[in-house]
């Protein structure tokens, strides 16, 4: 038995942060350039490839005359929630003087509430205009000899849910007052970094029947690692005198299983194969190990099932029908042409619309395109698709 295991540096379900996280260069290279050159930036990227992750990382890795602020808006239920939080954020990075004078222009604007014992002010935060507010705030911003970054992650699914809630009007407000912000020159001195786990541009055409309100984002897209990649990111996950070590040959096998190298994908597998060594007490595996590891991250759906229940959440019903139709037959056949894709649309009939849907599958990351053929992204997700649904006769 061995009683000092050690497990590998892994995370799973939980942004990686510290230790934990794995530098992108290449990907925040890239953020930063199109920030320099005064763009704002939208992280086009499908789930867990680790958006949060770099988001979270640059705010203690900014260049010089810039300041990163991360604000993750998941369950605000409304526009004044919203702008309430860019508030906030844009309050943590005034100076004491721009803060005093902000704390004036409130007291004269919603007075006292209360005085506590202790000398404490509270102030009438229900009667504040958080957008106006923002608005003032955004122009302050210019007095600062550095500018500010603000990384804002899960808008998408703010914008989806207040649509899906009768809340049209908010969502509405949002999209038009942040692209006010982009446009306009008096708010020059910050920047936008959008990201989210659902695509922006399917929920904006959702609410208005178009994209016009983020066509003028720089799109940084995170590409699963390569080859070298992958390799490096194992022996740094098992860097740290982990117990179970990879031979060449084994890591070889391992990525040949994953094929689609997302850090998440990998960690899975990471997990599984150190679970069951380690409950057998034997670190030595082959590659029999990683073939019943894959197999059992595959039964264990929870790591997938959020991929196919986000479809029906996010789409209307006779939408996700569809695309769900086209990912069954891709599970069972391995890829889908044109044509036939076309005859499943013409059953749903989308013939006008069909493509929308597909772009989106592949901005999302559950598919890819090559020579005219569709197929699964990863051979997690094709394996999951087909398990959930045994039988196809499409």
């Amino acid at each position: 038995m061995i009683m000092n295991w050690i497990n590998p540096k892994i995370i799973i379900g939980n942004t990686a942060t510290g230790d934990y996280y794995y530098d992108r260069p290449e990907i925040i290279g890239e953020i930063w350039q199109q920030i320099l050159i005064g763009n704002h930036v939208l992280l086009a990227a499908p789930r867990r490839v680790g958006k949060s992750s770099i988001m979270k990382h640059m705010i203690d890795n900014t260049v010089d005359n810039y300041r990163c602020k991360y604000q993750n808006v998941q369950g605000l239920d409304s526009a004044e929630h919203f702008f309430k939080s860019i508030y906030e954020l844009i309050k943590s990075c005034m100076n004491f003087n721009q803060k005093a004078s902000e704390w004036l222009r409130l007291l004269k604007e919603t007075g006292i509430e209360e005085v506590s014992i202790t000398g404490t002010l509270k102030i009438r935060e229900r009667s504040i205009n958080f957008l106006e507010a923002v608005n003032q705030l955004l122009l302050k911003l210019k007095q600062n000899d550095y500018k500010i970054v603000f990384l804002i992650d899960e808008l998408p699914e703010v914008l989806h849910n207040l649509n899906k809630n009768n809340n049209k009007e908010d969502a509405v407000i949002i999209l038009k007052t942040l692209r006010r912000w982009r446009q306009e020159d008096q708010f020059s001195n910050f920047r936008l970094v959008l990201a989210g786990s659902i695509g922006i541009y399917h929920v904006i055409k959702t609410i208005e029947g178009r994209n016009v309100d983020c066509n003028d984002f720089h799109k940084v897209k995170f590409a699963a690692l390569t080859n070298e990649e992958a390799i490096d990111y194992i022996l740094w996950a098992t860097g740290n005198k982990a117990t179970i070590r990879y031979t060449e040959v084994l890591m070889q096998y391992l990525l040949s299983k994953i094929q689609y190298c997302l850090p998440y994908f990998i960690n899975l597998m990471l997990d599984e194969i150190n679970s069951k060594a380690r409950k057998n007490h034997n670190p030595a595996i082959t590659v029999n190990d990683i073939d019943r590891a894959f197999d059992e991250v595959v039964k264990n759906s929870d790591h997938f099932k959020d991929w196919k229940s986000r479809l029906f959440d996010y789409m209307p019903l006779a939408d996700a029908e569809f695309v769900n139709e086209v990912l069954i037959f891709i599970a069972h056949k391995n890829t889908i042409s044109m044509q036939k894709l076309y005859d499943i649309a013409i059953r749903h009939g989308k013939k006008d619309t069909y493509m929308d849907f597909i772009d989106g599958l592949e901005e999302d990351g559950y598919i890819t395109e090559e020579n005219n053929t569709y197929f699964f992204v990863s051979p997690f997700l094709q394996a999951f698709w087909k398990r959930n649904n045994p039988v196809y006769h499409g």
